[in-house]
């Protein structure tokens, strides 16, 4: 028996390998997956469970119901100036989800999406379940930066789709208002969608700039967004998609036949999350902290680390201190002092590695302390 071709090309995520591995250890520091250590508020928790105990648990309508998706909408509106309405926006079960209907909504067979790299893992198996082609566009040469003039050395005839991930996972970059806004005036007359994962945005460490604060690129626009990272929400499994009205039905039919309706009592939280809780300050503080002291740390170690500007991530270049390739660098790390990394090859680059900032400070110490060790043993 023959199963769908595409699939069985996927490969096992590296970072979920990394995880697993480092549970061999007995004492090992896992840096590896995104998932927030912070806990969910207090509050968010008591109103679902009040909706639970309140309300007949039975489906939501597919995309969510008119009052979360007025929320979702008004929340967008207020923070960037956009002009949303309730059936701009689909709920959707994660984020991770509303990528994956994103694309089987949008991409044809051979149909080609520009994806800048590094970038997030999980977007590779995603395009090409659609047979589609990713399009990688380097841009760790470039200061982590995009540009009208390197988008124009890409895309071509069938380019459907350019991706952004802002703040980037992984290397916690945050493009800024210039660059943005040069990147839409070159898009403006393309007949290409521009897609925006959003998922970090509550976690900028400066002033974050939405895609959506800009109306030129309003009728291409899709904008992924959730709970997961912002109100540490992960296992909830609740997110929303923005975009243009007369897209609506294809991606309420891709998201209906996945996976029916997100959950009721996620719907409550993410309802008392966005107006209970949307400032997410205190959190933001927690994480900039936690990424300046291990970029501080890493750096005296001699390791070249990316300035990160937001989300929950360090990611560094490791060349000046090994010659391994990044898989078996960070198998390497692992084997000799017992700290996972993620390797760069992950998110297409080699010779990088990244850590998840989701430890408290002092055992990021103790991750640091082993690193020294590693380094004061591998010196070139």
């Amino acid at each position: 028996m023959v199963i769908n071709q595409n699939v069985a090309k996927l490969k096992y995520s590296l970072i979920r390998l990394l995880n697993e591995e480092s549970r061999k250890y007995k004492n090992s520091i896992d840096l590896t997956i995104g998932e927030p250590d912070i806990l969910t508020e207090k509050g968010i928790v008591e109103d679902a469970c009040n909706y639970a105990l309140t309300h007949k648990l039975g489906y939501p309508p597919t995309g969510g119901g008119p009052e979360i998706r007025k929320t979702i909408a008004d929340y967008y509106n207020k923070k960037y100036g956009s002009s949303f309405v309730a059936d701009n926006v689909i709920v959707n079960v994660g984020a991770s989800e509303a990528i994956s209907s994103c694309f089987r909504a949008l991409l044809n067979v051979d149909d080609e999406v520009i994806v800048f790299v590094p970038f997030y893992a999980g977007y590779l198996p995603m395009i090409e379940m659609c047979y589609a082609k990713p399009v990688f566009v380097d841009i760790s040469k470039t200061d982590f930066k995009v540009t009208p003039e390197l988008l124009e050395k890409y895309i071509t005839d069938k380019t459907k789709i350019v991706l952004f991930c802002n703040p980037c996972n992984p290397s916690g970059n945050v493009m800024d208002y210039e660059e943005i806004n040069n990147i839409i005036n070159y898009l403006a007359n393309k007949d290409i969608f521009v897609v925006a994962d959003e998922i970090y945005s509550e976690l900028s460490f400066g002033k974050f700039t939405s895609f959506a604060s800009f109306d030129k690129i309003k009728d291409k626009l899709i904008i992924i967004n959730g709970f997961s990272k912002s109100h540490s929400m992960t296992g909830w499994r609740i997110g929303y998609t923005i975009l243009p009205l007369e897209y609506r039905k294809p991606f309420l039919n891709t998201t209906l036949f996945t996976l029916s309706s997100p959950m009721a009592v996620s719907i409550a939280a993410a309802e008392s999350a966005l107006t209970k809780y949307s400032d997410r300050s205190h959190v933001r503080k927690i994480y900039k902290e936690r990424a300046e002291f291990m970029a501080e740390g890493l750096s005296k170690l001699g390791f070249k680390v990316v300035k990160p500007k937001g989300a929950f991530y360090i990611f560094a270049d490791y060349s000046s201190i090994s010659d391994l390739n990044s898989f078996d660098f960070a198998m390497d790390v692992l084997k000799e002092v017992q700290v996972a990394l993620v390797p760069g090859i992950s998110f297409g680059l080699e010779n990088y590695f990244r850590i998840s900032l989701v430890s408290e400070i002092d055992r990021l110490g103790v991750a640091l302390e082993r690193l020294k060790t590693y380094v004061e043993n591998h010196k070139k």
